[in-house]
């Protein structure tokens, strides 16, 4: 597991963004680092929402 893969989704569950990070370069992460990963301004082009959560998976 030396890769994190961080999946951002709007509000109704529409994927909307994934970022992977590689551990060996950056061994701690933080929520707040979480949020920095996203794009600036990004919105689902689905529905439109501006409300995200994310979900982690290691590799």
């Amino acid at each position: 597991m030396r890769k994190l893969t961080v999946t951002f989704m709007c509000e109704n569950r529409h994927e909307v963004e994934s970022v992977t990070v590689d551990l060996s370069r950056r061994p701690e992460i933080i929520e707040e680092d979480i949020w920095e990963l996203q794009t600036r301004g990004s919105y689902c082009r689905k529905c439109g929402s501006k409300v995200f959560v994310y979900h982690v998976r290691y590799k």
